[in-house]
């Protein structure tokens, strides 16, 4: 009987303690419009994440190319469509997104600075949570000739920075991405809940049978 409670707990001390791995995609910046032909119309910025993520608490931060300071935020709310396993691409209307040098940023829940992208030119943030951070510079822009239909798209693999500009897919997964790399993270996967729970029962199980062959003189 002792022997069985020893091996319970190791049991349930492996499931605490080994790290689970779980494939997971960064949410990251995948369409911008900010400029076109005539009044600048249709302006947006689209993210790309795994399908079910809960936006809520997730931010776009704009930012003004000229000091690095944010001059506009939206914070998104909903999740992702899709199932899992795929991607998903969500859209936010911003009207007045300046026409550049200027940069986005998106933050997560804990403000931590996600992605930061640039425009035109390089942008360092000078203020906020992309305070002393080099945003990414798009190597396409939009401009006075640009279609009313049209927006840059990220394409390629995790590893490049490809980007094009393309007719706009707001809502949809850019059809030039793919094969991102997943990064790992640790996870608490159902068989280390199953697992803690089976450990847990034996244990109790256990202790109840050592109790009921106590004798009584």
């Amino acid at each position: 009987m002792i022997c069985l409670i020893r091996a319970s707990m190791t049991l349930l001390l492996l499931a605490l303690v080994l790290p689970a791995r779980a494939t997971w995609i960064s949410p990251f910046i995948s369409e911008i419009h900010y400029d076109n032909i005539g009044a600048d119309v249709n302006e947006l910025v689209g993210v790309t994440a795994p399908a079910g993520l809960n936006l809520s608490g997730w931010q776009l931060v704009l930012y003004n190319g000229a000091n690095g300071q944010p001059y506009r935020s939206v914070s998104l709310s909903g999740q992702f469509g899709g199932s899992g396993g795929t991607w998903a691409e969500s859209y936010w209307p911003v009207v007045g997104i300046q026409n550049g040098p200027d940069a986005v940023a998106l933050l997560s829940p804990a403000d931590r600075l996600i992605d930061f992208v640039a425009y035109e030119a390089v942008v360092v943030g000078s203020g906020g949570e992309a305070a002393g951070a080099v945003a990414s510079l798009l190597p396409v822009s939009e401009g006075a000739d640009t279609a009313t239909t049209s927006s840059l798209q990220r394409e390629g693999i995790a590893q490049s920075w490809i980007w094009s500009l393309s007719p706009a897919t707001p809502g949809l997964v850019n059809p030039g991405l793919v094969g991102f790399d997943a990064v790992e993270l640790p996870t608490e996967s159902a068989w280390q809940l199953w697992l803690s729970g089976f450990c847990a029962w034996l244990f109790l199980w256990s202790k109840r049978r050592s109790r009921s062959r106590v004798a009584v003189f």
